[in-house]
């Protein structure tokens, strides 16, 4: 009886390790091609629902978001119902399938060696890819051009800032190893270039917010060395970066101006269908019959999470994603709490808070939870934070 048991078992580990291979290059796949990380992430997917029945749904990770992600896609299900476009809306609901990664890495980041290679995997292909867009930065007209080499510029930024974030507290914790914060270091520089770079002003917010919240949580040493950067990129970055730092105060710029008129005609978008939205739909064609737009672009999608998410969900909807936000953030906040004399998990935990804060800021500006790449690493780093809880060895805060 011992033989076929030892060998489920060791068809259960290979089989997790894969898991956890195409999980892991999923999420650093959304750095350089959308449709490497995909297909990762769907094979993960199939072979996590293969796992699920071959251990009989014993070694699905129970957390206390399942309910929250439920009343979710049950708010998706109703507004497509609801809805003028019902396909439409059925089809971006997609998006439901990105949460699958909360649970992909809590079954197969089962020790602490897949939790560091999660780490060195990702941030390393980020510095990496951002190091060679150093050598991309050109001019057109006399001004500098938004680095994007990889990625659509507002999603590098996004996808920069994140990972920024995640490497800075392992510089931080006084018992990272020598050999990680040299790692951390050398990875935070070519990053912050490049965050620099995209010139995506949401993104800058962001990190800024990121690091506020790393020096509250971990050292506010951070804080003057965040203070001491912006004083030195005021003082000696080029006048194109600087005039871009300072339009985030001017109301008139056009492209400010167009998201203040997103905010302002979306709440009345949302007044006139506040129980079910227009559905998960482009609003472009709903958008203009309540303004005329300043920009040929405006009004796809609002620029703004919580706009869009009223919009396009209606209050039920917007109330079962912000359950879900701010449940997330408790939990991240216990994490961090729970691991803080941990040099791995804690900076993870310290990192993915970070993170997701920025992630908040940035979506006051960026319609970045519909952004495939930047919800691909959200739900990542969710699924990061609750598992550098049960790595530490304590109570476990996605355990219900």
């Amino acid at each position: 009886m011992t033989v076929p048991l030892i060998s489920d078992a060791f068809r259960f580990t290979r089989l997790r390790l894969l898991i956890y291979f195409f999980t892991v290059l999923a999420a650093a796949g959304v750095t350089f091609s959308v449709a490497i990380s995909s297909i990762a992430m769907g094979t993960a997917i199939v072979l996590w629902v293969v796992f699920l029945v071959a251990t009989k749904g014993s070694s699905f990770p129970r957390t206390k978001l399942d309910m929250l992600f439920i009343a979710y896609a049950a708010a998706e299900l109703l507004v497509a119902v609801f809805s003028q476009e019902t396909v439409n809306s059925l089809v971006n609901a997609k998006r439901l399938f990105l949460i699958s990664f909360v649970y992909l890495v809590l079954t197969s980041i089962d020790d602490q060696q897949k939790l560091k290679m999660s780490i060195v995997f990702f941030g390393g292909i980020a510095a990496i890819l951002s190091f060679a867009e150093l050598f991309s930065l050109t001019e057109a007209g006399g001004h500098f051009l938004r680095v994007s080499l990889f990625q659509y510029f507002l999603t590098e930024g996004g996808i920069k800032m994140i990972a920024l974030l995640l490497l800075i507290p392992f510089v931080l914790h006084q018992g990272t190893p020598r050999k990680w914060k040299v790692f951390a270091m050398i990875g935070c520089v070519p990053l912050l270039i490049g965050l620099i770079l995209t010139q995506t002003r949401s993104s800058w917010l962001g990190f800024i917010a990121g690091v506020i919240t790393i020096g509250i949580v971990k050292s506010k040493k951070i804080l003057i060395a965040l203070l001491l950067l912006i004083i030195l990129f005021l003082a000696f970055a080029p006048t194109d970066f600087r005039t871009r730092a300072a339009s985030i105060f001017d109301p008139m710029m056009t492209s400010n101006l167009t998201r203040i008129h997103m905010i302002a005609t979306g709440w009345r978008m949302f007044l006139d269908r506040p129980l079910t939205g227009f559905g998960d739909v482009d609003l472009r064609k709903y958008y203009i019959t309540y303004i005329v737009p300043i920009d040929t672009a405006e009004g796809g999608h609002l620029h703004n999470n919580i706009m869009m998410l009223l919009v396009t969900l209606g209050i039920f909807g917007f109330a079962a994603i912000t359950a879900i936000f701010v449940k997330i953030f408790l939990l991240e906040r216990e994490a961090v709490r729970a691991t803080s004399t941990k040099w791995l998990e804690g900076s993870v935990a310290v990192g993915c808070l970070a993170a997701y804060i920025s992630f908040h800021i940035n979506g006051l500006f960026e319609w970045n939870f519909g952004d495939h790449e930047i919800a691909v690493l959200l739900w990542f780093t969710v699924g990061l934070a609750l598992v550098s809880q049960r790595l530490a060895g304590t109570k476990s805060a996605e355990v219900q």
